[in-house]
């Protein structure tokens, strides 16, 4: 699974499950403060919200990212490679 993170046009973080993620310029730092920040995490998967995720699982790990306000700060985020569903 990968995760792209934009300002603009420009590329600002990329996030691969199971690799350290990469941040790109103070963009990209704004985006790790902006997730390190962010205290509850709602799993769009199983509809579960918790302060502290399961790491080892996909659908946490991309919970965690999307969770945090990157919309609000002006970012967009893109999936790039999801292997979850959300609905069959």
């Amino acid at each position: 699974m990968r995760l792209d993170i934009y300002k603009d046009e420009t590329l600002a973080a990329t996030f691969i499950y199971g690799a350290a993620p990469n941040y790109y310029g103070p963009n990209g730092q704004q985006i790790a403060a902006l997730i390190a920040a962010n205290a509850v995490v709602h799993n769009l998967w199983t509809q579960e919200t918790d302060v502290i995720p399961l790491p080892d699982r996909a659908d946490w790990w991309a919970a965690r990212i999307i969770s945090a306000p990157l919309a609000r700060s002006g970012f967009q985020l893109r999936i790039a490679d999801c292997g979850l569903r959300i609905a069959d």
